[in-house]
């Protein structure tokens, strides 16, 4: 493989894959966050409800709470984050090894083939684990 190839699939493939895992993480934690904040003020505000007398705020503020925590743990918000971030991660380090001749790069004459192969292995990775984790949800 020359340069301008490796050049080539390193900027029309590796970088757009890096962010795109990149924008995702912070995108599921972002709403993530937001929704646990979401759960944690309505459910403080639940005892002050009932403590009012106010039989519907109060049913409704228990039923957003219970709602909301569903929806996290059904589609797995956290786990989907955590998984995106660690492919990210991952993913950022690989040039970086190859750079520096590490891990599996000290012993392989083309880095750059090894990189690739390394690159394309963790994105398959990535797609078979979601794929399995759709699949654990939709037989549950």
């Amino acid at each position: 493989m020359n340069n301008k190839e490796f050049e080539d699939y390193f900027k029309s493939r590796y970088q757009k894959e890096l962010n795109w895992y990149n924008s995702r993480a912070k995108l599921n934690k972002n709403i993530y966050y937001f929704l646990q904040f979401l759960v944690i003020i309505v459910a403080a505000i639940t005892p002050v409800l009932a403590v009012l007398q106010l039989k519907w705020s109060t049913v409704a503020a228990a039923s957003v709470v219970a709602i909301i925590s569903g929806i996290i743990r059904f589609i797995k918000l956290e786990e989907i984050w955590i998984n995106y971030r660690t492919i990210a991660e991952t993913l950022k380090k690989e040039p970086y090894l190859m750079k520096a001749g590490l891990s599996d790069y000290s012993c392989v004459s083309d880095k750059k083939q090894l990189f690739i192969d390394r690159v394309e292995s963790l994105i398959s990775r990535e797609n078979t684990t979601w794929i399995s984790t759709i699949s654990t949800k939709e037989k549950k």
